[in-house]
């Protein structure tokens, strides 16, 4: 249990990690010497966007922010099932796959969203791969905590 407990920690901590540099980091998008995020548009300069971005970047970064909270709140539970405590009557493993599953979903909102406005406008940065990489992640991390439910149930 211990291996599978270990393995759904550290795929949330990192699916976590990917989506907060992604979320943070200015290279979704690349035209010509010109990159932009989600936040900041960078030519020579980075100007800060503000409210004056395109309805699917809000739409975007609200979604990522979803995830983002679903995700943290996978890693923090998936962390409490090394330690022996009651969590009312939920699972501590079930809750923990149930976020990480709606952060999946989440993320997969905000990446189908801004892929769909952005796509033909430039290449796709490094930020804009991190962004989808979460998104297999959190499901693994979910797949992995499902069993750790079943096993801790069991004793095993």
């Amino acid at each position: 249990m211990h291996i599978l407990q270990i393995s759904a920690v550290i795929c949330a901590f990192i699916s976590l990690l990917f989506l907060l540099i992604a979320l943070g980091s200015d290279y979704w998008l690349q035209i010509g010497n010109a990159n932009s995020g989600l936040w900041n548009l960078c030519m020579p300069t980075c100007r800060h966007i503000g409210m004056a971005a395109a309805g699917f970047i809000h739409a975007t970064r609200a979604f990522m922010f979803f995830g983002m909270i679903a995700g943290a709140i996978s890693c923090i539970i998936l962390c409490g099932t090394f330690f022996d405590f009651q969590f009312g009557f939920l699972s501590r493993a079930r809750t923990s796959a149930i976020a990480s599953l709606v952060a999946a979903g989440c993320v997969l909102i905000a990446m189908a969203i801004y892929t769909g406005q952005a796509g033909g406008n430039g290449f796709y940065g490094w930020s804009f791969g991190l962004g989808w990489a979460s998104f297999p992640l959190f499901l693994i991390t979910g797949g992995l905590a499902f069993p750790l439910d079943r096993a801790v149930s069991t004793g095993a």
